[in-house]
């Protein structure tokens, strides 16, 4: 399996963020989305990611601004 750095993605629909991009996954190709300030890593579902994260020595990493887009949709989907 490749060690080349991956995103790993939700499948659409519906979309989780109005602003979020589409895409495919580079394994299934099965419809994708993710932040429009996301990494220019391989994007894969997570399904196609199981398999990647399952090696020994795998890490999952993320960014400052995906982490708080995270806490700002949760924060608005607790006030509805």
């Amino acid at each position: 399996m490749s060690e080349e750095n991956i995103l790993v993605c939700m499948r659409t629909p519906p979309r989780l963020m109005e602003d979020n991009r589409i895409g495919f996954c580079s394994e299934c190709g099965s419809r994708i989305q993710y932040r429009p300030h996301a990494p220019a890593w391989r994007k894969v579902c997570m399904e196609c990611a199981l398999p990647h994260m399952m090696v020994d020595g795998a890490e999952i990493a993320t960014t400052p601004q995906m982490l708080e887009d995270a806490i700002e949709y949760r924060r608005k989907k607790n006030l509805q």
